[in-house]
């Protein structure tokens, strides 16, 4: 019997390692203008965020944003957006890719209350669309095309 990978290797996927933590989140490894961070995956986020205070950090030009985001955990937050980025998971690339920047404060005060390393975005559907993304549960690996 084929792998899922053995399936969706010869229609051009590439494939990350997921890592699954104690909420059963899962954090991948993205590298973003060259520098690593730790993402979580987010199938529920509309779009790709990082926390607006590693904007230097991951060298962004970032720019006001009239958008506001809003998650579970908190009220509506300015939103800051840096167009035109280099992203990879694994081995697949995205040049010009737009990056939604608002404070991920509550996000890591809620992890770190459970004994967890913060993150630094979180990957959002946006990527997720558009890499026709499978993600392989049983086995903890992203497939991305």
């Amino acid at each position: 019997m084929q792998t899922l990978y053995q399936f969706l290797k010869p229609k051009g996927y590439v494939r990350a390692r997921l890592q699954t933590l104690e909420t059963n989140h899962y954090v991948v490894n993205v590298t973003l203008n060259g520098t690593t961070g730790r993402f979580i995956l987010d199938t529920g986020a509309s779009m790709t965020c990082v926390s607006i205070d590693l904007v230097d950090h991951f060298r962004l030009n970032a720019k006001p944003s009239e958008e506001k985001a809003s998650s579970a955990s908190s009220n509506e937050l300015d939103t800051e957006v840096a167009h035109h980025n280099a992203l990879i998971i694994g081995s697949w690339r995205s040049k010009r890719r737009s990056v939604v920047l608002f404070d991920l404060q509550a996000v890591n005060i809620a992890l770190q209350k459970q004994d967890i390393e913060a993150v630094d975005g979180i990957i959002g559907a946006d990527i997720l669309k558009t890499s026709k993304a499978v993600i392989d549960y049983t086995n903890d690996w992203l497939y991305l095309k």
